[in-house]
């Protein structure tokens, strides 16, 4: 790149500096609401004995604690008067009482999790919609399998959070002498006693834990199945799930035909006994499996090059009739008219097919249902499964800094942007005729090379904020399209990495087949935006105005803190609450270093 591309970068980033929104904090730096002296301001519980005593003895502490002020800031030589030294120290009781835990403070459990999926899950983002990892919708996983850790579906850590009534977490923790306990409870007899989610007693809850068991149901890694009761200590308002792992078939020990299992946490004390003021979370319901079943697992959104396999519904038998239609209804003893070319069904996206075509031929989809053993039902829950499966798309993402006609380019897998590396730094042509500079990063001098991984925080913080600011896929669409031999060499590699045969021609899918995917997916006739978005020829679609939002509508509960209980009082605990969008820790901290970014077409052309 030319000197001067260098030296913009390098005053981007001064700029940037200078101007951003998040300033830069060193560690040490006292953050507000924080305390500067965590080990002078940590809570004292109150004595259990002096509770008959307390206003009196509270009012003498007040008294020693203004005496004791008066005399600290003469020892200090604190320049202040009376009325100056009255208000602080009235400040710092009013403080002390709100940390404190007492038996009379109503505080709650709530499970959360920080979601890593790499995909909004907004149906109208183009930059998302084959990305198959989409925000979490609930935090434990429909299915484990026996030894499997307690995470979800994203693969993140599960926690449990100590809350006040405000959703806030309480740094403090709970009371010396008190933990928490996990259970597992039978959950079809959870849901019997509550299926309006109410909360319910000690009681009722000790009817649904599960008691009959020889070994344990949750472990640590290398713990003993002795150990039938499970405890977590709680550090500065929160411990970890994921610790445990679930050691026994829900099917092995529940009747029924696949019987679910729940989590309950609750705090006890030191007897054992559940702490009245804390109330219980209970965990969404899930199911347990042995290791047998770990290749029949379903994927929640698949591919259409994935195995037919990988549909709700679809077993073994099912798999072998759908290798031969017409055979396997001539033994049934009927005939299936249906082409060739669907007469062998191997991948989702012949299923998917065939799924079209049935719902213009009532009598062929009969005859289908018919042959595998499908109920209505269950038909439509296989075919929705089927037309959500999602294409394969390897078109690299390039995010561009508006100051500066340049971007980073990023490789994509299976519709993930491939975050931690970028492969190039991108220049626009100078006018809209000209092709675009693309430089491999390992090619960039020295000068431009230092600040690419501070163009990189900023496009991370930009992909994880609402829309997608600044993103766009970056990739030639049409017959004769040549494509840079940087993107053709990224495209490769991704569909290596994907355990896929390398074809450029089936890097994703064309403008025309996103457009029919999305309104299948929204099921409207929602207007498409400009492709290239004023971006030079190279750009597909322009992430402007049109990407997806951070949070979707199933974990909006998490944005007021609210965690796994709802919005008001006397209610139970919620399925899918608590569920948080992953905060970047690399990008929040070098935010200060990366250029300013702006969400206007007009900034990114000038």
């Amino acid at each position: 790149f030319d000197l001067d591309l260098s030296r913009k970068l390098r005053d981007c980033v001064k700029t940037g500096m200078a101007s951003s929104s998040v300033p830069a904090e060193p560690e040490a730096q006292h953050r507000p609401g924080s305390s500067r002296y965590p080990t002078f301001t940590r809570p004292v519980p109150y004595p259990a004995e002096l509770l008959p005593v307390r206003q009196s003895v509270q009012a003498y502490v007040n008294a020693k604690i203004r005496q004791f002020g008066g005399a600290f800031a003469q020892v200090l030589d604190l320049q202040m008067d009376d009325a100056q030294l009255e208000e602080a120290i009235n400040k710092a009781v009013a403080s002390l009482g709100a940390k404190e835990v007492s038996p009379s403070r109503t505080l709650r459990l709530v499970l959360r999790h920080d979601c890593m999926s790499t995909g909004c899950g907004e149906p109208s983002c183009l930059l998302c919609q084959f990305n198959p990892s989409r925000l979490c919708k609930r935090n434990l996983k429909n299915k484990y399998l026996i030894d499997d850790h307690i995470k979800a579906k994203c693969n993140a850590p599960l926690r449990v959070e100590l809350v006040d009534e405000s959703g806030a977490c309480v740094l403090e923790g709970l009371p010396p002498g008190m933990q928490l306990e996990v259970h597992v409870l039978n959950g079809e007899k959870y849901r019997e006693i509550c299926p309006d989610n109410v909360l319910l007693s000690h009681q009722q809850l000790r009817a649904c834990i599960i008691s009959h068991h020889t070994k344990a149901l949750l472990r640590r890694e290398n713990g003993s199945d002795d150990q039938l009761r499970c405890f977590l200590q709680l550090e500065t308002g929160t411990t970890s799930l994921s610790d445990l792992q679930v050691t026994t078939s829900s099917e092995a020990l529940l009747s029924g035909k696949a019987p679910t299992f729940r989590l309950l946490v609750w705090a006890v004390d030191e007897r054992g006994e559940p702490v009245s003021n804390v109330t219980y979370v209970v965990s969404e319901n899930f199911v347990v499996a042995t290791k047998r079943v770990k290749h029949a697992i379903k994927s929640d959104i698949p591919s259409i090059t994935d195995s037919v396999s990988k549909l709700v519904h679809i077993g073994k038998a099912t798999v072998e009739k759908l290798h031969n239609l017409r055979q396997a209804a001539s033994e049934e003893g009927f005939a299936i008219q249906i082409c060739d070319e669907l007469n062998r069904l191997e991948k989702v996206g012949q299923f998917q097919q065939l799924v079209e075509l049935s719902e213009l031929n009532p009598d062929l989809k009969h005859k289908v249902r018919h042959l595998l053993k499908l109920s209505p039902e269950k038909w439509e829950e296989v075919a929705q499964h089927a037309q959500g499966a999602v294409m394969p798309d390897f078109r690299p993402r390039a995010w561009w800094c508006p100051s500066l006609r340049a971007g980073l380019l990023f490789g994509t897998k299976n519709g993930a942007v491939c975050m931690d590396q970028p492969i190039a730094l991108v220049k626009m042509g100078a006018s809209p005729g000209d092709e675009d500079e693309v430089v491999p990063v390992a090619q960039l001098d020295p000068n431009t090379q230092a600040v690419v991984p501070r163009l990189k925080a900023g496009a991370v913080q930009s992909w994880y904020s609402p829309h997608h600011p600044g993103w766009s896929i970056y990739y030639k669409e049409g017959t004769g399209a040549t494509q840079d031999p940087v993107i053709n060499a990224s495209i490769v590699h991704q569909q290596q990495a994907a355990g896929q045969t390398p074809n450029l021609a089936a890097a994703g899918p064309s403008s025309a087949q996103a457009a029919s995917n999305m309104a299948t997916l929204t099921n409207s006739s929602m207007a498409m935006p400009p492709l290239g978005g004023g971006m030079g020829p190279n750009l597909l679609a322009d992430a402007q105005g049109f990407g997806g939002t951070r949070h979707n509508a199933a974990a909006s509960n998490a944005a007021d803190g609210m965690g796994g209980v709802t919005r008001g009082a006397g209610r139970g605990p919620v399925e899918g609450a608590g569920v948080r969008r992953r905060e970047r820790n690399e990008a929040a901290a070098a935010a200060a270093a990366a250029p300013v970014i702006t969400n206007t077409a007009a900034d990114r052309k000038s």
